[in-house]
């Protein structure tokens, strides 16, 4: 099988090239680089569909979202525009489906906008933007403020959920028309222990349940639906480490495997994936092992769409490492090839 592969990272460090575009072939577990991007500064995460890309700019000043038209003969993109936007240090930026509008995370900020994409791919005007506020825990570096890493738009399409690092929050909008975002109502709110830094979460079972990766606690927290859809409940909170551990560390993406079987968290410092399986019933996980990322700083991965490979992006070391997967045990069998990738901070892949 032969995929597209794009990858994201930070230009104003190193020489990294932008946006990378590569070819993955499962065949022969063989990764190709075959070409660039540079229309945008530290695409740091994308948004890739069949026909557009979208990417952020993580940048100190004014963020900026540019869009790409995808050829998906071949896979080569074509620049659209970009939009600057208000906030700074864009982390995270969802398109959402139907394909008309997106929700974009300012982490420096800490805030959160949505935004408008046409028809013809262009991204439009910035439809909502809300601006937390207020002051986080003991931790003077990361918690001093609102720190925004993720949005994620419920089932139904009504709530945007927004993950706030420095805030020990996940805050919940109701969606209007045109994108608009209000603040919901107080049991809508996910409010974390203090000190755990919410970072990337994921819906599953049609929303029932909501996994969590908790940066700075180095948790998995797992919530369950309650009230009628209307709140989530915690109802376990496993640890990403192993036990005994005393390295620093700080967990990062999350992915489930393509049945629903696995979950698999980066932990960055140990710098390894985590392997849960998680019972269907009870959404509950259950540690299965630990597995090397052939790198340093595993920021971003993601499991191909047949299940026989994980793609991890290694910021420090600057590589895409590429691993087969066992489908019925979850394990990672060692690394099958690398693209070096400098300053790697996202990957994923698509036919």
């Amino acid at each position: 099988m032969l995929y597209q592969l794009y990858a994201g990272s930070y230009t104003g460090m190193g020489n990294a090239e932008g946006i990378y575009q590569a070819k993955l072939d499962t065949e022969k577990g063989k990764l190709r680089l075959i070409r660039t991007y540079r229309e945008s500064d530290n695409p740091s995460f994308l948004a890739a569909g069949r026909d557009y890309l979208y990417a952020v700019s993580e940048r100190e000043e004014d963020g900026m979202v540019s869009a790409y038209k995808r050829n998906p003969a071949d896979g080569t993109l074509t620049f659209l525009n970009s939009v600057t936007t208000k906030g700074t240090a864009m982390c995270h930026i969802n398109v959402w489906p139907g394909g008309k509008y997106f929700s974009a995370a300012n982490y420096m900020s800490g805030s959160v906008f949505t935004g408008s994409i046409g028809e013809d791919g262009y991204v439009g005007e910035v439809c909502a933007f809300c601006q937390h506020s207020g002051v986080g825990y003991y931790n003077t570096t990361r918690q001093e403020g609102p720190h925004v890493h993720c949005t994620q738009l419920s089932e139904d399409g009504k709530r945007l959920y927004v993950s706030d690092l420095g805030l020990d929050q996940v805050f919940c909008y109701d969606v209007g028309e045109d994108a608009s975002l209000t603040p919901a109502g107080k049991r809508a709110q996910i409010r974390l222990p203090k000190g755990e830094g919410p970072r990337h979460f994921i819906f599953r079972n049609r929303g029932r349940f909501l996994y969590l990766t908790a940066e700075l606690g180095n948790k998995v927290f797992v919530y369950e639906t309650k009230d009628g859809g209307l709140s989530y409940q915690n109802i376990q909170a496993a640890s990403t480490l192993p036990e005994g551990y005393a390295g620093e560390n700080t967990a990062a993406d999350l992915h489930f495997s393509g049945d629903g079987r696995f979950l698999y968290v980066s932990n960055r410092g140990m710098d390894s994936l985590v392997l849960y399986e998680a019972d269907k019933a009870s959404g509950r996980l259950k540690t299965k092992g630990y597995y090397d990322v052939y790198g340093c700083c595993p920021r971003n991965f993601c499991i191909t769409p047949d299940g026989g490979y994980i793609l991890i992006a290694n910021q420090t070391s600057g590589n895409i490492v590429l691993c087969r997967r066992d489908a019925e045990t979850g394990g990672i069998c060692g690394m099958a090839d690398e693209l070096l990738v400098p300053q790697a901070s996202f990957v994923t892949v698509m036919e």
